[in-house]
């Protein structure tokens, strides 16, 4: 296995241990610890997300481009992804404001489970489907609004712990923040998966076909 496949499995290894560590705020409401939970996130978050920038590197600078790594690569990225926005779903700002509504989440859900069959399906024709420049894009952005969301997390618990009460609070910019990157996350989401359907129509006119004849 080369060292571009290598690093695929390592982001796939390292998100149990993102989704544990987000778990300690259902445990604990003690700044401190929260504070911890959310800076240990994103230093796992990131050191996941540098490994997806790494294998595409080595794979196109080395030669190191194999079947293995046009499949695991795009898979690994929507696993990271999502376990992210389904941890999101369940945490909430002060005011009881969801970080990441449900219902944006079931629709980045359906649009990778659209686009995993439609690599399944090509695969049934030995084909496979390589990420595009667009879906490239969304998966930046997703890693990039992931990142911020944790990053105004751990800022939030440092006000908490060290600023007193008295003292101005971030509660009126997070959900501002939260906002501008559910519009861009959706919007590109969206646009990538319409995209994957049309370039592989024809995948879905025989799939289409195929099933009307039995």
């Amino acid at each position: 296995m080369n060292i571009a496949n290598k690093l695929t499995l390592l982001r796939i290894i390292l998100i149990p241990c993102f989704v544990a560590v987000l778990q300690i705020q259902n445990i604990t409401a003690e700044p401190s610890k929260l504070l911890l939970a959310h800076l240990s996130a994103l230093i796992i978050f990131v050191i996941a997300a540098l490994t997806d920038l790494l294998d595409g590197y080595y794979a196109r600078r080395y030669s190191l481009v194999t079947n293995f790594g046009k499949l695991m690569d795009p898979l690994a990225d929507k696993l990271l992804t999502m376990s992210a926005f389904v941890s999101f779903v369940e945490m909430r700002l002060d005011n009881g404001q969801p970080i990441f509504p449900a219902w944006a989440t079931i629709v980045i859900l359906g649009r990778e489970f659209l686009v995993t069959g439609l690599r399944a399906l090509a695969l049934e024709r030995a084909r496979v489907i390589q990420a595009d420049s667009l879906g490239k894009h969304k998966t930046i952005w997703q890693l990039i609004g992931i990142s911020t969301i944790l990053a105004c997390l751990g800022i939030r618990d440092a006000i908490a712990l060290y600023i007193p009460p008295s003292l101005p609070t971030c509660d009126t910019v997070l959900p501002v923040v939260f906002a501008v990157v559910l519009v861009v996350v959706l919007a590109l989401t969206l646009a990538s998966g319409v995209q994957y359907m049309w370039k592989n129509r024809d995948l879905l006119a025989e799939s289409h076909g195929h099933g009307s004849s039995r």
